[in-house]
C-alpha cells in the first residue's frame, strides 16, 4: 500500500476514534446524571471501577500496541470523562515536576486541577477541609524504606486512603550545556546518593550541591551556565533543560509507592488492600498476639511499621497493610481477634491494589 493510502487510512481511523470517544463521553455524562438522580452524586472518582476498566482494556489487547501504552491512553480518557462529570482538585506533596507530581499525573491523568503543597501535613489538611478532593503523598521507597512523616499524620487525621499507585523512579541528568562542560550538579540529597557511581564515573570533578527538591535543582541548573541537575523528565520540560543522559541511578529497581487520600471509601474491587493502625497493651506478648490473628486466618501482611505516639514517651502505634477487604470472612475474623488484643484499632482505608 502506498504512503498516501496509508495516511488516508490513518485519517479515517482517527475520524472513527474521535466519534467513538465523543460517544463514550456522552455515556459518561449520562452516568453522572444517573448518579445525581440516585443520590450517589458525591462520588465521581471510583478507583475500583477505574482499575477494572484498565485491567479489562489491557486484556483486550492482541495487537502491537504495548499494554502499558494502552493503559496510559485510557488513563487520559478516564481523566477526561471524570472531569466532564465533576471538576476535581488534586493536591500533591512537593513542588511542580517532583516525583509525587509525576505520580499524581500518572494516576489521575492530566485533566484534573493539580496544586502543589510543600509539606505532607498540608496535604492532609487540604483534604480534610475540602480544599482538595484528593491528596497524593509518598509512603515508601524500595531502596530508602518508609516515609515516616506520612504515617505520623494518620494518628490524628480522619482522612482515608482511597487508592495506591506505584512509580518507577528514574533519575536523569539535565543541563543547558554539554556533559563535559558541567561543573556543578544540583539535586535533592536522595538522588545524589542514588547516583553516586554514575557521578564518580561521568562527572568526577563536578561539585555536588544539595537543594531542597529536584525541581529546585532544575531551576538552579537553568540559572547556572555550567550547572546540571538530577531530576525528572517533567522538570526538564518545565525548566527547558536538555536531558544529557537518562536513568543514571545506581540501582535499576527503584520504585516508590504513593497513597491517594480522600474522604470516601471505595467499593470492593476483588483485589484490595487494607491499611490500619493499632496500639497494644504494655504486656508481654501483646504485639505477637495481635499479629498472630492474621497468620491464623491466612491474611497476608505486606507492611508492618511502628511509630511513636508523640504524646507519651516510649508509647507506640503500629501500622499494617494486608491483602484483603473487611467484607471477607477471614479478614473479619482476624480483625475481631486484633481488636480483642489491642487497645484500639482504626482502619485507615481499604482500596484497590495498584495495577
Amino acid at each position: 500500500m502506498a504512503l498516501d493510502e496509508l495516511r488516508d487510512r490513518i485519517n479515517g481511523l482517527d475520524q472513527e476514534i474521535v466519534r467513538l470517544l465523543d460517544e463514550r463521553a456522552r455515556v459518561s455524562l449520562q452516568v453522572a446524571e444517573e448518579k445525581r438522580t440516585s443520590g450517589d452524586a458525591a462520588v465521581y472518582y471510583r478507583p475500583e471501577r477505574e482499575r477494572e476498566v484498565l485491567e479489562r482494556v489491557a486484556g483486550l489487547s492482541t495487537g502491537v500496541l504495548p499494554t502499558e501504552s494502552l493503559r496510559a491512553i485510557y488513563r487520559e480518557i478516564i481523566s477526561a470523562s471524570r472531569e466532564l462529570q465533576r471538576h476535581h482538585v488534586v493536591a500533591y506533596f512537593g513542588a511542580p515536576a517532583s516525583f509525587t507530581h509525576a505520580a499524581a499525573l500518572r494516576h489521575f491523568g492530566r485533566q484534573c486541577e493539580f496544586t502543589a503543597i510543600a509539606d505532607i501535613q498540608g496535604i492532609f489538611s487540604a483534604v480534610e477541609r475540602g480544599a482538595a478532593n484528593f491528596g497524593v503523598v509518598p509512603i515508601e521507597n524500595s531502596t530508602e524504606g518508609i516515609i515516616p512523616g506520612t504515617l505520623d499524620q494518620f494518628v490524628n487525621s480522619p482522612v482515608k486512603i482511597v487508592a495506591e499507585t506505584y512509580m518507577e523512579i528514574h533519575h536523569n541528568i539535565m543541563a543547558n550545556c554539554a556533559l563535559g562542560e558541567v561543573e556543578t550538579v544540583y539535586s535533592h540529597p536522595q538522588p545524589l546518593a542514588q547516583c553516586q557511581a554514575w557521578l564518580r564515573r561521568s562527572l568526577p570533578e563536578a561539585r555536588l550541591v544539595e537543594v531542597s527538591s529536584t525541581p529546585h535543582g532544575a531551576q538552579a541548573a537553568k540559572e547556572d551556565p555550567t550547572g546540571a541537575a538530577i531530576a525528572t523528565k517533567l522538570a526538564a520540560d518545565l525548566f527547558q533543560l536538555t536531558i544529557l543522559e537518562e536513568r543514571i541511578e545506581d540501582y535499576a529497581i527503584n520504585r516508590t509507592r504513593f497513597w491517594v487520600l480522600g474522604r470516601e471509601t471505595p467499593e470492593p474491587s476483588g483485589r484490595d488492600k487494607t491499611s490500619l493502625l493499632f496500639s497494644t497493651r504494655h504486656e508481654s506478648g501483646s504485639l505477637f498476639r495481635s499479629l498472630e490473628a492474621f497468620a491464623a486466618h491466612r491474611v497476608n501482611l505486606t507492611l508492618i511499621q511502628s511509630r511513636p505516639t508523640k504524646h507519651t514517651a516510649w508509647e507506640y502505634v503500629f501500622f499494617i497493610d494486608f491483602h484483603g477487604h473487611p467484607d471477607q470472612e477471614n479478614v473479619q475474623e482476624a480483625m475481631r481477634e486484633l481488636e480483642r488484643n489491642s487497645v484500639f484499632v482504626r482502619v485507615l482505608g481499604t482500596y484497590p491494589e495498584a495495577v
